[in-house]
């Protein structure tokens, strides 16, 4: 059988294009402030400590946020298996 094709550079460039414009347009700003620092790593308590909030609390906004990026990606019609291939996850 022939190797299966590696994702392309192009495909992982377009769909971080695409989260980069849902983060930007389709979350609030706290919304985007919790769930660029769960991305970059960031602790949740540590997240959770620096917006005043509590860890439940901050659970509730980082779902909210995660549901936001997918609904926009879905519709700019991306895909979770897409965004899985594209990244080997």
């Amino acid at each position: 059988a022939p190797p299966a094709e590696a994702p392309s550079q192009d495909a992982r460039q377009a769909i971080l294009a695409q989260m980069h414009r849902v983060l930007e347009t389709d979350l609030t700003d706290r919304q985007r402030q919790a769930l660029v620092a769960e991305l970059r790593g960031m602790p949740q308590g540590e997240i959770a400590a620096q917006m005043g909030l509590t860890r439940n609390a901050l659970y509730k906004l980082t779902h909210d946020a995660r549901q936001n990026l997918k609904r926009g990606l879905e519709a700019a019609g991306i895909s979770g298996d897409e965004v899985r291939e594209a990244f080997d996850l």
